[in-house]
């Protein structure tokens, strides 16, 4: 029996156009009929992860933040956060590379610098993560941080990850998230862990969990479910580490193969 069903959400559960598949309320009423606790887990921020899911989002669990965040039905489970010994060296080398911006991830809301010299493109980026955000020094923030990201459009994984990935210790991760996008946090935590947080929460096993990814910081959740898909237009990576491959993000395939599982226990 299928009992929590956890998936990523930009280039899996979301289309190209970031929206949700047309038939996502109706397999939202299959998954609680059913019993099933659906878990949507991103980079983004609790507040942007919300966002597209409505009044649904009250009865849903959220892995945010790559991890570093889980929540379910509204309440916090645990939250990892960085000291600035730990994430100012990595601000200042992304102020070494033109066109690398970060944005530094709060509890309260993102923060970020001269944000009136950013283009069209970059703040229409930033509005898909974070719907809200403040202005400040990165060497004065006034929150406790969960996390950095680093956004640059240009092949952030071959182009600028070689230059943050010596940054990787006991404290900290760098990772490449998106195509465009590295998170550096709290090295304890994943996507992963976010996963085994909600199933200690809500007594489901390994066994009872199904994921879906399909980048890099997705992986880590394979670990902790029985079945893993990959959706066809995920990383090499991910589709080699998961157990199963399915259709693209655009054919609305998470929802479909949920459907599918979730109809073969009447079998």
């Amino acid at each position: 029996m299928i009992r929590l069903i956890v998936t990523d959400m930009d280039g899996c559960l979301l289309d190209g156009k970031g929206k949700l598949p047309s038939d996502f309320e109706e397999t939202f009423r299959l998954m609680e009929e059913k019993g099933a606790v659906f878990a949507a887990a991103s980079g983004r921020s609790i507040a942007g992860l919300m966002k597209p899911f409505g009044s649904l989002a009250e009865k849903m669990a959220f892995a945010t933040d790559n991890g570093a965040c889980a929540f379910y039905r509204g309440e916090q489970l645990f939250s990892n956060t960085l000291s600035p010994d730990d994430y100012l060296p990595v601000i200042e080398e992304a102020r070494k590379h033109p066109g690398v911006i970060p944005v530094v991830c709060g509890t309260k809301t993102a923060w970020m610098e001269n944000v009136d010299s950013y283009p069209p493109e970059v703040i229409n980026e930033f509005r898909k993560y974070y719907p809200g955000w403040s202005e400040c020094r990165f060497e004065a923030v006034p929150d406790d941080v969960i996390k950095v990201a680093l956004l640059y459009f240009d092949d952030i994984e071959k182009n600028i990850y070689p230059y943050f990935e010596k940054f990787n210790n006991e404290k900290i991760l760098c990772k490449v998230t998106a195509y465009v996008w590295i998170d550096v946090f709290d090295a304890s935590v994943s996507k992963g862990t976010a996963v085994k947080a909600l199933q200690e929460r809500l007594g489901i096993s390994g066994e009872e969990t199904i994921v879906f990814g399909d980048y890099l910081n997705d992986i880590p959740m394979a670990g902790y479910a029985s079945r893993s898909f990959a959706p066809s237009n995920a990383h090499p990576d991910v589709k080699s580490s998961f157990t199963d491959v399915i259709g693209s993000n655009d054919e609305g395939s998470v929802t479909k193969t949920i459907r599918e599982l979730l109809l073969k226990e009447d079998i």
